[in-house]
């Protein structure tokens, strides 16, 4: 969705959007979660997910509006705790489910599934007054039978289970647990996250030991958490074990608790984020407080982000990547004619947002932009994509109508890596041996009938949105 500027503007387009989206939730296609290797799959393709907290979903009073904006952000996913306190509760204290909390908790489950939103369902059994682990698995057991519809979703058994006060769950609970989830569900894909008490290597053979399928960890919140040699340590000793690592809960956004100022701005987040695909995790979120309570305040996500242009709001544009792309004489620009719909040169002298040479980019596999990807690009229309005519050996054209082979282009950068603001790229189309190339090194045409990778087919990447320098 378009975010229109000011409260009056964002509320009419809001109720256009809950008008819309409610009348054609049942109408949504089914999206299936499932796991290929050490990679999570979205409808059997192999994705890195990005989630957000969304703990509060059971008290939000705005799912769908709050759902549609977190899609169309870039999100992949929402992780969300169903026995919160801060909102209704699904479970009793006696592990049976309550039928209106059951109600709402399908309701936003059927959301997600209608905006194609991936759910991490978190249980917590620390938050029901008089809850204890044997009475959480019968509630688990039932919430499982109930939900058995939904392909969309994974299971944490117990948020942090491995700390020392109420979140505890010894392992043979744990056992139990996923034992009574296989009887019930087969197909659910079941974790059980630890804290940072136990090191990445503890969840990973504690993930191995119990025969879960992904591990869950939250990672150590130290000073240089966004460092890829951070994450290369912590995800490589997650993945040890042969599964999918999902980093759960990373560095939480301007906690007090933590004195250095390495989570208080965009730019720590979207280098977390990026590090974190590039040490090969499956997924990482977004962790954030901004949607754990309802009670009072902003009652919509939106502006709830918006408060905190720092890093909430900053972060949460940046995954919507937009470019420009500047030839290599240094001066020109590639434009897409129109804004979409016709021809591609490379022959303006000026760019910014909002302007024809403003390119919207996303990696097919999920994620920030890594050397390597295969991605593909959208006009400033927001309705063509760049398309290697043929496939490639001919002209550059901005009239895609979707992602196909021709709409597909490996990025690649010179050392492999993230792809940053300033960097010079080449672009390949799909399998072929055809590069994109800027006639002269710019001025002039853009086609994809080069063969080799020179300076006229050497482009400097420009972000418009927020992007990591790190």
């Amino acid at each position: 969705m378009q975010i229109t500027r000011g409260p009056r503007g964002r509320f009419a387009q809001r109720l256009v959007v809950l008008i819309g989206l409610s009348l054609s939730v049942t109408e949504a296609q089914a999206q299936k979660l499932s796991i290929q290797g050490d990679r999570f799959a979205i409808d059997g393709t192999p994705r890195f997910l990005t989630f957000m907290t969304y703990f509060g979903a059971m008290g939000a009073p705005n799912v769908i509006a709050d759902l549609h904006l977190i899609r169309n952000l870039g999100f992949d996913g929402i992780r969300i705790w169903p026995n919160l306190d801060t909102g209704p509760q699904l479970m009793n204290s006696d592990g049976t489910l309550r039928p209106d909390e059951l109600t709402r908790l399908r309701s936003i489950l059927d959301q997600a599934r209608h905006e194609r939103l991936v759910v991490d369902v978190s249980f917590t059994y620390e938050h029901i007054r008089g809850m204890d682990a044997a009475r959480a698995r019968l509630g688990i057991i039932a919430a499982t039978d109930a939900l058995r519809s939904y392909e969309n979703l994974l299971f944490d058994i117990q948020n942090e289970r491995n700390v020392g006060d109420r979140r505890f769950m010894s392992v043979a609970n744990v056992a139990s647990i996923l034992a009574a989830i296989r009887a019930t569900d087969p197909a659910r894909i079941v974790t059980c996250s630890n804290s940072p008490v136990d090191d990445a290597q503890y969840a990973a053979d504690f993930t191995r030991q119990l025969g879960l399928d992904v591990t869950a960890y939250h990672e150590p919140r130290s000073s240089t958490w966004y460092t890829l040699a951070s994450y290369q340590s912590v995800v490589g000793r997650m993945k040890s074990n042969g599964r999918p690592a999902y980093l759960q809960e990373a560095m939480p956004t301007r906690d007090d608790l933590f004195f250095y100022p390495s989570h208080d701005r965009a730019e720590y987040f979207l280098q977390g984020i990026a590090h974190a695909k590039l040490a090969g995790a499956a997924a990482w979120c977004f962790h954030t407080d901004v949607g754990v309570d309802f009670r009072a305040g902003p009652p919509f996500v939106e502006d709830r982000l918006r408060s905190y242009p720092e890093p909430e709001w900053a972060f949460v544009n940046s995954l919507n990547a937009r470019v420009i792309l500047q030839a290599s004489n240094g001066v020109n620009y590639v434009v897409a004619e129109g804004g979409g719909g016709g021809g591609v040169r490379a022959d303006r002298t000026a760019g910014g947002p909002g302007s024809w040479e403003v390119l919207g980019v996303s990696a097919l596999s999920g994620g920030p932009l890594l050397s390597g990807d295969r991605v593909a690009f959208t006009s400033a229309d927001g309705i063509h994509y760049l398309q290697a005519a043929g496939g490639g050996g001919t002209s550059l054209r901005a009239a895609g109508p979707g992602i196909g082979g021709w709409e597909t282009f490996v990025i690649e950068k010179p050392g492999g890596g993230v792809i940053r603001h300033g960097d010079s790229i080449t672009l390949r189309a799909n399998d072929t041996q055809w590069y994109i190339v800027a006639d002269g090194g710019g001025g002039g045409n853009v086609s994809v009938n080069s063969t080799s990778q020179g300076p006229w087919e050497t482009f400097k990447i420009l972000f418009v949105t927020p992007h990591s320098s790190g």
